[in-house]
């Protein structure tokens, strides 16, 4: 992994694509990178008033961090959804993260908008599990910040 410790892991923001930060996993933090590396571990949703959330590879495995919680994520666990609420026509929707044995670890409700949906994106590729492995594996060694912005 391509940082100064294995605590912090470069990643690409969500919405600007162009923008490479330094996630810092012990306290779910983020500075920006200034010399970006050719190789980034991971993609963050940057939010001002919300925990930031990270998805990224660490020893052949993915993570989800949101806040300083962090979950290493198995081929069908913790189970993420990504609901649309029925009371506001598909508008609002509710993004949930479960244990295997059913407790939430994360749940938050959100309008949506015209842009790019991380929690849809995150709900919709977790289905998979082969995803997840191999997503694990290849964002742990490194990926090219345009393979992970096509994905």
């Amino acid at each position: 992994m391509a940082s100064d410790n294995a605590t912090t892991i470069s990643v690409i923001d969500f919405r600007r694509h162009r923008m490479v930060l330094q996630w810092h996993a012990l306290g779910g933090t983020w500075t920006p990178c200034d010399n970006p590396p050719e190789l980034v571990h991971g993609i963050a949703l940057i939010r001002p008033s919300q925990p930031n959330i990270c998805l990224y590879g660490q020893a052949g495995r993915l993570r989800l961090q949101v806040g300083s919680n962090q979950y290493a994520l198995s081929e069908n666990s913790p189970r993420i959804s990504c609901t649309r609420g029925l009371a506001s026509f598909g508008f609002r929707r509710r993004f949930t993260v479960k244990s295997s044995t059913g407790g939430v670890l994360y749940s938050y409700a959100y309008w949506t908008n015209q842009r790019q949906d991380f929690f849809r994106w995150l709900a919709n590729k977790a289905e998979d599990p082969d995803w997840r492995v191999t997503s694990g594996r290849l964002w742990s060694e490194g990926v090219a910040a345009t393979a992970l912005r096509s994905d």
